[in-house]
């Protein structure tokens, strides 16, 4: 019975039945089951009946599906070391690694491990690397000036 509304709706009006649409095909379908004295929750029978609409309206050659719009793909800034950045960003760096080494210390009684250094690293880049500073358009990296700046930070914090 749902085939055959959705192409009586299709030969009547020369469209799919869509959204609103869809509820008057499922209300006539209902009507003819109800002309049939069969008794269908209707929670259920719109359910069912909704989604073998959908497949008929896939199905059918009028269908266009809807285009996907494209999202351009932003090129990331370029790697730098931190050798690249003005001297205010060093010192702002400098700044940030004494204050994790010092809150490390201060937590733990001890100087920070080189373990401990990678994660501090990774803190301070993913703060860096952050919207905040894209200004520079480049995006800081570890590599061993920044990992050498760490240990003279980590040496003054003794």
């Amino acid at each position: 019975m749902a085939a055959k509304e959705h192409a009586v709706y299709i030969e009547e009006h020369g469209k799919l039945p869509l959204k609103k649409n869809k509820e008057s095909v499922l209300d006539k379908v209902h009507d003819h089951i109800n002309e049939r004295d069969i008794w269908i929750p209707y929670d259920e029978f719109h359910s069912h009946v909704s989604v073998m609409i959908d497949r008929l309206n896939r199905k059918n050659p009028l269908f266009k599906p809807s285009a996907k719009k494209a999202n351009p793909v932003k090129p990331k800034p370029p790697k730098a070391g931190i050798e690249d950045f003005p001297a205010s960003v060093q010192i702002e760096i400098k700044e940030k690694m004494a204050k994790l080494i010092a809150e490390y210390i201060l937590q733990t009684r001890r100087v920070p491990s080189d373990k401990t250094r990678s994660g501090h690293i990774k803190v301070i880049l993913s703060g860096f690397n952050s919207k905040q500073w894209m200004s520079y358009e480049k995006r800081l990296i570890k590599n061993e000036a920044l990992l050498n700046l760490y240990d003279v930070v980590r040496e003054q914090s003794k």
